[in-house]
Formats: C-alpha cells, structure tokens, sequence
C-alpha cells in the first residue's frame, strides 16, 4: 500500500479528526500510520481463513528463565493461550495486567498461558528483562527461530491465539475491548472475547465467537532468510538447549557436552548432519500416527537454521542474546524413591566387540503387595549403558539362570528368559521418569524379584557399571491396575533373500482398554512396525508407526492422553523386514532362513501396550483373553520350531 492510498482511504471519524487538529507534519504522519494500520487490521481480518492444526507436538520451547515447556503435553491441559507481545508497543503492554488475572484464573482449570516476543529488532535479555519489569508470571518465550510466528501467523500485538490439545485453533484475536482502536482507550473495557472464549471451552461449549479482530501495532517484517545473520546465542542456543543438552552434558549418556558456543562450534557439522537426516534428536514415531510425550522432533525450519548457521561459518553473536542455561535436575527427579534396588556388584563392559545385554536379579524383599506409581533407573555408568528394561518375577526362575552363570546376571537377547509376572516402564537416553495417572499403579508382589536388563554399548575401554533403580509406590488407595498386553503372532518365518518380507499379527478385544502407552520391538532385519486399532464401526484409529526401525533406538512411548478402545475393537500389527544382502544389517552372510527368536540373529515383531480397565471384573476377562492368546503363540512357536529347527 503506497502512501497515497492510504492517503485516498476512507478515514474513521477519529482519523479525521486527528488529522483536522494536527498542525505539524509529524502529528500527522502518526494519524496516517494509525488510518493505516486500521486498513491494514481490516483487509487482514477480512482474508482470514480457516487454518490446520498447529504441530504442538513439534514445539519445545525454552523460556527467558531457561526453563524447557512441551505444550499441552500434561494429561489436564484443556487449552494452551498463546499471546504475542511486543517490548516496546504500548497496546501490548497495557494489556498484560489483564493477561495475568486471566492467567491465574484458568491455569488451575487446565489452561497453559505462554507469552511470545518474536521480533528480529528484539532479543533474549531484552525479553527477559520486559517480563521482569512487567512481573509476568506465565512463560514467557523468546521466539528467536520464529517457529511460533510462521506456525501462528500473528498480524499484531497483542494478539492471543488460543489452540486446543490437538493444536486447533479455537480463537485468535483481541484480549479485551479496552483498546476500540490505535490511539483510543477505554477506561474499562466493556467486552472480554478471550474470557468468553476460555469459559465456553472450560464449560464443555464450542466457543461461539472464534475470532475478532486484534487491535494493536503491527508486527514488524522479519528480514528475508537470505538476509537474516544466524548467530549461535540468538537463534542456535535456544534449539540445542531445549532438545539437545538434556541428554549432551555431564553426566548423562550421550558422548559430549552441548551446552556452550565452543562445545556447539566444535561439532557444528555433524550436528547439521545428524539433525538434517533426523538421526538426532532421536525421535522414531511418524508424526500425526499417535500423540506421545517427550516428543524430540525438531521443525523443518530449525533444522535449516542449523544447517544455515554451519553454511555461515558458525558466528558466535552476542552472548547477551542468549537463553539463560536450563536448570537440569540433579539426582532423582522425582525425590527420593520409596524403594531402591541396586546390582549387587559392578559388572564389566569389554572395551569393545557386540553390544551386551545382560539381565541382573535383585530382589524387592517385599513383606505385601504394592501398587507402582513409577520408576526412575538411574545408570551407574551413563557411557556404558544404552537402555534398560524391568521385569517382575515370582517364581525364582530368574534366579535360576544368574546361579549357572559365572559372572553377575545372565545374558540372552531381547526379553528376560523367563515367563515374567509383569513389566515395569523401560528407559533410554533423555527418557523423563513419570508417574501414572492418580489411582493407577502396576503390581508388584510380595517377595518378588526385579530384572534388570541392561543393554551395554562398548566405549573402545573396559567399562563399570552397577545402575540402580528407583520405585515410587502409588498413594495407599490406588486400586486401577496397569498392565501389559503383546500383541504378537510367533509364526514368524521370514526367508532367505526377502527384501519386502511383511508380517502380521492382531488381537481382539474382549472388553473396553484404555491404552496408556506403545513400545514396539524387532531385531536387526526390522524395517517398519505399524500398529492400528479398528473400532466395532469400521473406524481405524492410529496406535504409532516407525516407518524407519532402528534397533538401537528402541522406545517406549507414552500417549498425551490415554487411548479408548472399546470391547471389539482389533488391535492390527504389521511388520516389515528385509532378509536380503542389501541389508548391510544383515547378520547372515549369505542371508538366512529366519525365525521367531531370542537371539540378535533371530528376530520378533511385538507391539507391547500397556492398559487399563475401568472395573476389575473387565480386567481379570482381559487377562484371561490374554492367557489364552499367549498359550496359542507359544503352540504357533512349537509348530515353527518343529519345521525349521531350535533356534
């Protein structure tokens, strides 16, 4: 829009009357900027249309305290406020005392308040610093890679975005009416869109009014890519400090430190590498195929901001525009734990050779049975120790195998050796400890055993360890039990030279679940594993997909919300594998004939969920069902074996 046609707009009464009373040039180009930015408000809320879902998932952002935020990832969130906010816009600042009473009054009704300064004339301290001259006390988020700007599309400030869990959008506009127009303020406003908007969503309604108009100055242009300076402390260290350093820094498992420019300029490349082919940060699930927790993507547009910071020759910039460090728990991260159970002594890791995975017994000495609400593990040598793994045993049979053993523990691939009585929640690298959902627990019997099985990475050094393993009893009135269904088919024979190999399994469900969480496990011939849950009416809901296996990086991902299946419902597992020299995996040379097996040269295809019921009674109907589909794996197993030989 050109000044003369602005000039040739029809103006508001107010506009004119600015112009009539002004008699110098500057009060009355402030005039036109405020007629232009009317014009602009209008033609931009006119164009508007409906938008997709935003990518919450997608979004892990770091705060000006340092803090690290997943939206609307907790279990009671009911929507996420999203307001843009200006440091220097007199509008946006005015509107924050509002902001914070709505703030207090929702959070505790499940409603998550961020505030975002996404500005290419801003920058971290001079965020950090508004936020504390202003004492806001919600989140409040230095969008310097401009993620939030281009999911969100903000034309003003203040301006509020108010998305539901699955990223909708179910309002944007204007906090209140106080501001009418640019340059005019009511003394009190006298209409509260935004406040109507959270009662409707709290109430269970459909927001009657989606979306006005926000009133405010206008978001400033963000120079072209190709113009901007990527500078580590502006817009690398927010990304590598919210994904990265979790697992990068002292003392945890991953190789080295990423929580300084030098450590970051000293693997520049190979974190451009590494992030463009997705290898880290390791996330497996295909997006849009099941809402998980602790999701470690990074956006399209971080990864080509990586990439161009690296093209640039890695600037430095201004330390002053970097985050603050996060705060990493030291220590358990959920308080000291009701139980500890520790390896008995130290096992040797051989510098180098196949990875190890070997199965310790420790038991719980428990006098009654106990509901656990979680488990923390704790690895007594983070360079060591890949993943790990818990079973529950009540019949000594673990025992049985670590006494014929000369070391500690006992080996075997993949699984315990034993017919376990339950399983507790796995960990890896970067993995949070949580508890379950209040009144859940899973059971752990008196006198019984715990297994640890670790998988071991050789260092190219003799390596110790000896992990310990914290459980946190659910509250004394815990009485829904969790537990592990494995849905599986053991007639597995996958040929020789197979590329395309596919593999099947179901399971149908005789009563109502709720899904709480998807591990899927294959071997090294493993290239994909979806599962599928198909409803009684034909409807197919997504359970999780790793379109890419790696059987190194073997998750157990939990869902944001539980999954609700109702009885009828097929649980549909596909596997897909290839047994053929192209696999440079492969370990048969020439390939072999391949079965159901423990070994690392065998291979499985097991989608393990853990679920719930709401009565008891549905429980013990589930476990029943489950009984007899694991007896007629087992006759399925015989019947391979009998064919193709033990393996």
């Amino acid at each position: 829009m050109t000044i003369q046609q602005a000039e040739d707009q029809p103006l508001s009464a107010a506009a004119q009357g600015c112009f009539a009373s002004s008699s110098t040039p500057d009060r009355r180009w402030v005039c036109l900027a405020s007629a232009v930015g009317l014009w602009l408000s209008a033609e931009l809320g006119q164009c508007e249309e409906a938008r997709a879902p935003v990518a919450l998932a997608h979004l892990k952002v770091i705060d000006v305290e340092g803090q690290v935020h997943r939206f609307a990832e907790s279990s009671r969130c009911n929507g996420v406020v999203v307001t843009f906010l200006s440091t220097t816009c007199p509008i946006s600042n005015a509107a924050l005392p509002a902001l914070e009473t709505l703030s207090t009054r929702y959070q505790k009704q499940g409603i998550e308040f961020y505030g975002v300064i996404s500005s290419p004339h801003a920058n971290c301290t001079d965020a950090a610093d508004h936020a504390k001259a202003f004492a806001i006390h919600f989140p409040v988020l230095f969008d310097a890679s401009g993620e939030l700007r281009r999911e969100l599309k903000p034309t003003h400030t203040p301006q509020v975005f108010v998305l539901a869990p699955t990223g909708e959008i179910l309002y944007s506009g204007r906090i209140d009416d106080q501001f009418p127009t640019v340059g005019r303020k009511r003394l009190t406003a006298t209409e509260q869109p935004l406040a109507n908007a959270l009662r409707d969503i709290i109430e269970g309604r459909r927001v009657r009014v989606p979306q006005t108009r926000p009133v405010g100055c206008l978001q400033e242009a963000t120079p072209a890519a190709t113009d901007l300076s990527v500078t580590y402390h502006r817009d690398i260290a927010p990304i590598v400090l919210s994904s990265c350093a979790g697992c990068h820094r002292a003392g945890e498992s991953a190789p080295f430190p990423l929580q300084s420019y030098a450590d970051v300029q000293s693997h520049a490349r190979q974190i451009a590498e590494v992030t463009h082919s997705r290898l880290m940060p390791p996330w497996h699930p295909e997006d849009n195929f099941g809402r998980f927790q602790d999701d470690r993507r990074l956006s399209e547009a971080e990864i080509q901001l990586i990439g161009r910071w690296v093209t640039a020759g890695c600037p430095e910039g201004n330390a002053k525009e970097s985050p603050p460090q996060p705060e990493f728990p030291t220590g358990w991260q959920l308080g000291e734990p009701d139980l500890v159970l520790e390896m008995k002594s130290e096992f040797i890791v051989p510098a180098n050779g196949g990875d190890v995975h070997q199965h310790f017994v420790v038991p719980t000495n428990l006098r009654g049975n106990r509901m656990v609400a979680a488990v923390e593990f704790r690895p007594g040598n983070p360079r060591a120790v890949h993943h790990a793994s818990f079973y529950v045993d009540t019949s000594g049979a673990a025992k049985e195998l670590e006494s014929n053993q000369p070391d500690i523990g006992y080996g075997s691939f993949s699984g315990p050796g034993f017919d376990c009585f339950g399983t507790l929640r796995s960990w890896l690298p970067g993995m949070a400890p949580a508890r379950l959902p209040h009144g859940m627990g899973t059971e752990l019997p008196a006198r019984s055993d715990v297994v640890m099985e670790i998988h071991y990475r050789p260092s190219g050094k003799i390596e110790k360890d000896q992990s310990r393993l914290g459980i946190y009893f659910a509250e004394p009135g815990a009485k829904q039990r969790v537990v592990e269904l494995q849905v599986m088919n053991k007639d597995l024979v996958i040929p020789a030279g197979e590329a395309k190999f596919r593999h099947r399994a179901s399971f149908t469900l005789p009563v109502a679940i709720k899904l709480l969480d998807a591990a899927p496990h294959m071997h090294q011939l493993g290239q994909e594993m979806k599962a599928t849950a198909k409803l009684p009416d034909g409807e197919v809901v997504p359970l999780i997909w790793i379109r890419n296996w790696d059987a190194n990086w073997q998750g157990q991902y939990l869902y944001v919300d539980p999954v609700r299946l109702p009885a009828g419902t097929v649980i549909e597992v596909e596997a897909g594998y290839d047994n053929s020299a192209g696999n440079v995996l492969n370990p048969h040379s020439p390939p072999q004939t391949v079965t159901w097996g423990e070994r690392s040269v065998d291979e499985m295809a097991i989608c393990h969920f853990r679920y719930t019921c709401d009565s008891p009674q549905e429980l013990r109907q589930m476990q029943m069902t489950c009984r007899g589909y694991l007896n007629d794996q087992q006759e399925r197993y015989r019947k391979v074996i009998a064919q193709w030989g033990p393996r």
